[in-house]
């Protein structure tokens, strides 16, 4: 049975393990292996784990005592950003990145009316699971321009 819960400190290393079991499945193919090596450095580290425990929101959904998904949720410019959703690739399409997405929009503030999120555009899993969860275009983004490889993806809470 999958449980849903909040991170801990003491998850970093097995949220890391989540990390870096999925993200050379995740983009293999779509982007260059430097970028893969790169975003696991910069996003994977200890620290940026850490870091994502204690100043945003990270839950982790756990099958008995094994970590096998992780979603994280921060703030920027004003708006609420989902940075991470990843599942281990022995238990995609069991419920489990829906049981974390469930549980990400309720851990936000009350009162908060929508979430955005940044995905890969050639990323045709991730964009087909995030549309089928009601995503959709994002009107209003941060101000970072993603490039052309990258896009925003908006959740409406209000419709929800």
């Amino acid at each position: 049975m999958i449980t849903v819960r909040r991170a801990e400190v003491g998850d970093v290393e097995a949220i890391r393990q989540i990390g870096l079991t999925t993200w050379p499945v995740a983009y293999a193919g779509l982007v260059a292996d430097g970028f893969i090596t790169d975003g696991l450095a910069q996003w994977w580290s200890p620290e940026a784990v850490e870091r994502g425990i204690r100043n945003g929101i990270t839950l982790v959904a756990a099958d008995g005592d094994q970590l096998v998904g992780i979603v994280g949720l921060g703030r920027e410019g004003g708006f609420w950003v989902m940075w991470k959703l990843y599942v281990l690739p022995d238990h995609q399409r069991n419920g489990v990145g829906k049981a974390l997405l469930d549980a990400a929009v309720k851990a936000l503030p009350e009162g908060t009316t929508e979430l955005l999120l940044d995905v890969l555009v050639g990323s045709e899993q991730a964009i087909g699971f995030y549309r089928a969860n009601g995503f959709g275009e994002a009107p209003k983004t941060p101000d970072r321009d993603l490039g052309v490889e990258l896009m925003w993806m908006r959740l409406d809470l209000q419709t929800t």
